[in-house]
C-alpha cells in the first residue's frame, strides 16, 4: 500500500512540472519544490522572470492557484516564486533556452558551445550536453559537448547533479536537448589527505609462506624418489622444518620443473659455451688445489643449494660455521640456512 502511494506521489510530481512548463512556458520556469504543512501546501516555483508568474495584480498566480487544486487535488495550496539569480547554473533553464535558439534556426555546434561557455563563466564545476535528432539533413546524428566534472552514476549523481531536458521542433524534425551539471562538488573531493601520514593499504607477508619454495626443496632432497609413497615418508620425517601444508603435488611439481630447468641449462651450455683452451684449464686446477690445501671458500660453499652447502660443510674437517653463517647473511641471507649454522655453532 505504502509502495502504491509513493508512485502516485511522484507521478503528481511529474505532471506538476509538465503542467507548469505548460502554464509559464516564457517565464523561464526551472523545477518547483512542494513542501506539505498541516494546514496547506506550499508550492515553491523557481523562474527566471517571476514577474510573468505573478501577472499584473497577483492574477495569474491565482489562476495557477485554483488550477492546482481542482487538478491535483492540492489542500490549501500556497504559491511562492523565488528568483533565479544566475540562469545559466540552472539545467533545465539552460536546456529550455537551448530548445528556443535551436527552433528558431541556430546550429547546434554553435548552440553547444555557446552554452557550455556561459555555464563555464557561471561557476559550475562541471557539465555534459547532449543535442540530438535531425541536425542536418535527412540522418539523425548526436552532438554531444562537455567540460570538468560530472558523477555519472551512484548517490553523488543523485544528490549533486542537476538535469534537465526540452524538446526542440523544428521542420526537418524534432531535436532532443539534454543537460547535467554538477550543482557542487561533493565534499570527500574537498578533504585535505596526507598521502604519506594517512596509510591506505597495508600488505603483511606470510613468513612461512614466503618460505615454503625453500621448505618443498628441501622435502625433494630428502625423498629418494618421487613416489607418493617416498614423499609422505619424507614430510614425515623433516622435523627441522614444517611441512604441514605442503603436498604430494606440490613436491612433485617443483622436481619436475627442477630437471627441466637442469635439461635446458646443460643444452644451452653445449651449443654455446665454446671449449676451453689449455692454459685456462690448468689455471683452474692451480686455483682448485690452492683451495684445497688452504682455508675453505665459504662464499662458494653458501652460493649454491641449501642441502649441497650443508653437505660441502659436514664434509669439511673442522668446518667454520661462523663464517659460513657471516657468507650467507652477505650473499643469499636465507633464513631457514641461517638457523640452521647458529644450531651448529
Amino acid at each position: 500500500m505504502q509502495e502504491k502511494q509513493f508512485i502516485q506521489k511522484g507521478a503528481r510530481k511529474v505532471r506538476l512540472d509538465e503542467f507548469l512548463q505548460e502554464e509559464i512556458e516564457g517565464a523561464g520556469y526551472s523545477h518547483a519544490d512542494v513542501v506539505r504543512t498541516p494546514t496547506s501546501t506550499k508550492i515553491v516555483i523557481y523562474a527566471q522572470r517571476p514577474g510573468l508568474v505573478i501577472g499584473r495584480g497577483g492574477s495569474r498566480i491565482k489562476e495557477l492557484t485554483e488550477k492546482m487544486e481542482k487538478d491535483f487535488d492540492f489542500e490549501n495550496p500556497q504559491i511562492e516564486v523565488n528568483e533565479i539569480e544566475n540562469p545559466d547554473s540552472h539545467a533545465q533553464v539552460v536546456a529550455k533556452s537551448m530548445a528556443s535558439w535551436l527552433e528558431k534556426g541556430g546550429r547546434a555546434k554553435r548552440v553547444g558551445y555557446t552554452y557550455l561557455r556561459r555555464m563555464k563563466e557561471a561557476g559550475v564545476p562541471g557539465a555534459e550536453i547532449e543535442v540530438s535528432g535531425k541536425l542536418s539533413g535527412n540522418r539523425g546524428r548526436t552532438e554531444k559537448f562537455s567540460f570538468g566534472y560530472v558523477k555519472i552514476c551512484g548517490n553523488t549523481a543523485r544528490e549533486n547533479v542537476d538535469k534537465g531536458y526540452a524538446l526542440a521542433r523544428t521542420k526537418p524534425g524534432a531535436i532532443g536537448v539534454k543537460v547535467r551539471m554538477m550543482k557542487e562538488m561533493p565534499e570527500f573531493m574537498s578533504r585535505n589527505i596526507d598521502v604519506e601520514e594517512e596509510i591506505i593499504h597495508e600488505t603483511v607477508e606470510d613468513e612461512d609462506a614466503s618460505e615454503k619454495p625453500e621448505r618443498i626443496t628441501e622435502v625433494v632432497r630428502e625423498a629418494e624418489n618421487m613416489t607418493a609413497a617416498e614423499i609422505e615418508r619424507a614430510i614425515e620425517e623433516l622435523e627441522d622444518i614444517k611441512t604441514d601444508d605442503i603436498s604430494t603435488d606440490e613436491v612433485r611439481k617443483v622436481f619436475e620443473e627442477g630437471v627441466e630447468e637442469e635439461e635446458e641449462e646443460a643444452s644451452e651450455q653445449e651449443e654455446t659455451e665454446p671449449e676451453k683452451d689449455l692454459e685456462s684449464k690448468e689455471s683452474d686446477s692451480e686455483e682448485q688445489e690452492e683451495t684445497e690445501d688452504g682455508e675453505a671458500d665459504y662464499e662458494e660453499i653458501v652460493s649454491g643449494t641449501i642441502g649441497d652447502a650443508k653437505e660441502q660443510l659436514e664434509e669439511l674437517d673442522a668446518p667454520d660455521y661462523q663464517k659460513a653463517k657471516e657468507a650467507e647473511e652477505s650473499n643469499k641471507n636465507r633464513t631457514t640456512f641461517i638457523d640452521w649454522l647458529e644450531g651448529r655453532e
